[in-house]
Parts: C-alpha cells; structure tokens; sequence
C-alpha cells in the first residue's frame, strides 16, 4: 500500500500471485489437504519472492523519497526553532 499512496503504482507480481492463487484454489480442493496446503504454501512464497525481487527498484524510490520528505520537515523545524527560541 506504501507504494500505492507514494508512487501510484500497482505491483503486478502481487496482482498475479492473487489471480494464480485464486486459480489454483479451486483445483487445490479436490487434492488430499496436505498436498493443498503444500501447493497453496508454495505459491505464497513463490509469489513474495517474485514481489521482493521485482519491486527492489519501486521500495528504494519510496525509501528515497520518505527520507526526503523527513528531511525537509526536518530542516523547516529547526528554522522554527531557531526564530522562535
């Protein structure tokens, strides 16, 4: 959501992790519920490392760019502090 709000984008492996989960999950009921679960399991992860390796680049913008905006609040405060104390 981070990125969301910061950058307005929208990050696709998440968005396709979903639509595979929610493909497989029909398909995942009809197995014994450990090998489900398994399935299911793998996909999650396979899913978060596809995210965290994909969106490296979008995390540092946002990083980038909140330490920015700390900054500049940063530098505003202690103009603040040095006219009124």
């Amino acid at each position: 959501m981070l990125a969301w709000r910061a950058l307005r984008v929208v990050h696709r492996p998440l968005l396709a992790a979903v639509a595979v989960l929610g493909l497989v999950a029909p398909v995942a009921a009809a197995l014994p519920e450990l090998v489900a679960l398994a399935l299911l399991a793998f996909l999650c992860v396979a899913g978060v490392v596809a995210e965290t390796l994909s969106e490296d680049g979008r995390r540092r913008q946002v990083r980038q760019l909140a330490l920015e905006e700390q900054v500049a609040a940063e530098v505003e405060q202690s103009r603040w502090r040095q006219h009124h104390l």
